[in-house]
């Protein structure tokens, strides 16, 4: 079978919320899965602007922006479309700095493995965090891990919230139907709070049996850790944090099956 119909009449649930022609959702049917809707978690801006606006303003002087997610790139380059002369931009990622060449900023600093951890060693390895004014939009709920990281070597940083992540109501009885039915054979999930989400909506009995019985595929270590706390069995986890990884590790959850 081509690579392009390796998913071919698998089941496959989105837990982020993307709409019909959603990237993840396109990707998916490319390589020929039936994608069902489980999207319970969106972004929102954050519901007090003015933060995000006073360090967008003062933004030339900073000497890094840190960028963390695609979502936190689009919260600067909207309201800032052009890169600001002087100060250098690092990305957690290749997704992360893909989103930022895409709006034609370029990235200074970006490690190999995705994660917040190894963009702070990037920084300690590079030995020019101390004294540097940094600038950290992220998620509301973005864990401590840069910010804190780079605090430790000496960085002054400015975390401003640039955007919320919102859970949307699930209906659990479609869901149920799809698993009872066998029309869904691998959950995705892009984040922990798609997974918190995805549990809240649906009841703990539903996503005990999920976690028990299918495979999930998952983008990222954080997300990873976040499935296994909470009971999910089987996972195959991206090897790259990206859209196209999330689908490789689809594949690799059917493989082990």
């Amino acid at each position: 079978m081509s690579r392009e119909l390796a998913l071919s009449g698998v089941g496959v649930a989105v837990t982020r919320a993307e709409g019909k022609d959603g990237p993840l959702r396109t990707l998916l049917k490319k390589r020929g899965a039936r994608v069902l809707d489980w999207g319970c978690v969106t972004f929102s801006p954050p519901e007090d602007l003015c933060p995000l606006l006073a360090s967008l303003a003062r933004i030339r002087d900073y000497d890094w922006i840190c960028f963390s997610s695609p979502r936190a790139v689009e919260a600067v380059v909207s309201r800032i479309p052009d890169p600001v002369a002087g100060v250098r931009i690092a990305a957690v990622g290749p997704t992360t700095a893909a989103s930022l060449q895409s709006a034609g900023w370029e990235v200074h600093r970006v490690p190999k493995r995705g994660t917040g951890d190894a963009l702070v060693e990037e920084f300690h390895r590079a030995g020019d965090a101390s004294g540097a004014r940094v600038f950290f939009p992220a998620s509301a709920i973005a864990r401590d891990v840069i910010p804190s990281g780079l605090e430790k070597l000496g960085a002054e940083v400015d975390r401003t919230t640039a955007y919320r992540t919102v859970t949307l109501p699930v209906d659990e009885a479609p869901c149920r139907e799809a698993f009872e039915g066998g029309t869904v054979q691998v959950v995705t999930f892009a984040s922990p709070s798609a997974m918190e989400a995805l549990r809240g909506g649906i009841g703990e009995e539903l996503f005990d049996e999920l976690a028990t019985s299918l495979p999930a595929a998952v983008m990222g270590p954080t997300t990873a850790q976040a499935l296994t706390e909470a009971g999910w069995m089987n996972l195959s986890a991206a090897k790259e944090p990206t859209l196209a990884g999330l689908v490789d590790a689809v594949e690799e959850a059917i493989r082990s099956t």
